[in-house]
């Protein structure tokens, strides 16, 4: 990814899990994101507008990449429970409080 100028500090660290599949472009950079912070990879700095210029199929193409380059040298961690996509989460207005101060 030259958007991003990779580095590899020390050495790959942990199992990484497979790319979602969205359609939205903030949960697919997030995954990139989220796949070279397992891998221990830092991201140098970049300009976000740059990634977020690319279309959402060539991020996800990159990140299924990095993914399928990454699984043989650390391995692959299972796709167990996962955190919801930014696109399915509900708006905070929306949001009932769990439980109701008691009164005294």
């Amino acid at each position: 990814m030259r958007i991003m100028h990779l580095k590899v500090v020390g050495s790959l660290t942990e199992p990484v899990q497979a790319p979602l599949s969205t359609k939205n472009k903030l949960d697919a950079a997030m995954d990139m994101l989220r796949l070279l912070k397992e891998a221990g990879i830092t991201a140098g700095a970049f300009d976000a507008d740059d990634l977020f210029h690319l279309e959402v199929d060539e991020i996800r193409i990159a990140t299924a990449a990095l993914f399928n380059l990454l699984k043989p040298m650390v391995g692959e961690r299972p796709t167990a429970r996962r955190p919801k996509p930014f696109s399915l989460l509900k708006p905070l207005a929306d949001e009932q409080p769990a439980t109701k101060p008691a009164e005294h």
